[in-house]
């Protein structure tokens, strides 16, 4: 039970974990491998809003982002968007469709974003050298964490909550400390924060003023959002009924 727990221990199944360093290590294992070998990979350029694929597309393919930012997309049969992650350059993406099934999620360039797509048959190849297969396996583990984290939030959280945790998330994944700030470089719209969240554009933006009063975040001149992490994590706690550190 959360009583049991310790703050730190309910943040860290809370405030969604990413692997950075790990994939930055697997990308440096596997780029190498790839330009030394010739092996035959798919390079993709998208640009800002371009789909890589339609839903329920077969690829076969994982795919490494070089550079930029791709989003996971889900459309209901309502056609209901939801954004199920957001994810930056060394991350990896497409592993949960191999071998030949369905992709469950249309990925979209949120910015111009390069990508390199490796076939299924090239990456059991690469996964043959032992510091290659470590990385990916620890990778895969973070992976899964991450994903429990994700629907913890949505199961025990409110969506203020869940639109605060999620600025903390892009602030690790594409964010510049300035001192005690992060200035979160990739510009999401408001319906997107929605989407990630389960709200509507309307309430994110009475959420995002509310965090504005409370100088968790602030914006920058060129309007990307500057967030304050202790500031934040102050109010997460709050939210859940956690003591202050």
């Amino acid at each position: 039970m959360t009583s049991t727990q310790t703050v730190a221990s309910v943040l860290d199944d809370m405030l969604v974990p990413r692997g950075s360093e790990l994939t930055v290590r697997l990308m440096e294992g596997i780029k190498p491998t790839l330009r030394s070998l010739a092996i035959p990979t798919r390079r993709v350029e998208l640009a800002c809003g371009e789909l890589l694929h339609q839903p329920g597309a077969t690829d076969g393919r994982v795919y490494l982002i070089e550079s930029g930012a791709v989003c996971l997309e889900h459309y209901s049969p309502t056609g209901r968007r939801t954004i199920l992650d957001v994810l930056s350059t060394n991350e990896y993406f497409g592993e949960d469709s191999l071998p030949g099934m369905p992709s469950q999620y249309t990925p979209a360039a949120v910015t111009a974003t390069k990508l390199i797509g490796v076939e299924s048959a090239v990456l059991h190849s690469l996964l043959r050298d032992a510091n290659v297969f470590d990385v990916w396996q620890h990778s895969q583990i973070l992976k899964a964490r991450r994903h429990r984290s994700l629907l913890l939030q949505h199961a025990i959280s409110d969506s203020e909550a869940r639109l605060a945790m999620c600025l903390l998330d892009m602030a690790q994944s594409f964010g510049t400390s300035t001192g005690q700030d992060v200035r979160i470089g990739l510009k999401l719209r408001h319906e997107d924060y929605a989407a990630m969240i389960g709200t509507t554009r309307s309430r994110v933006g009475l959420f995002l003023q509310r965090f504005t009063d409370r100088k968790m975040i602030r914006k920058s001149p060129c309007g990307a959002i500057v967030a304050n992490p202790r500031i934040i994590v102050g109010y997460i706690m709050e939210r859940m009924g956690l003591p202050p550190t």
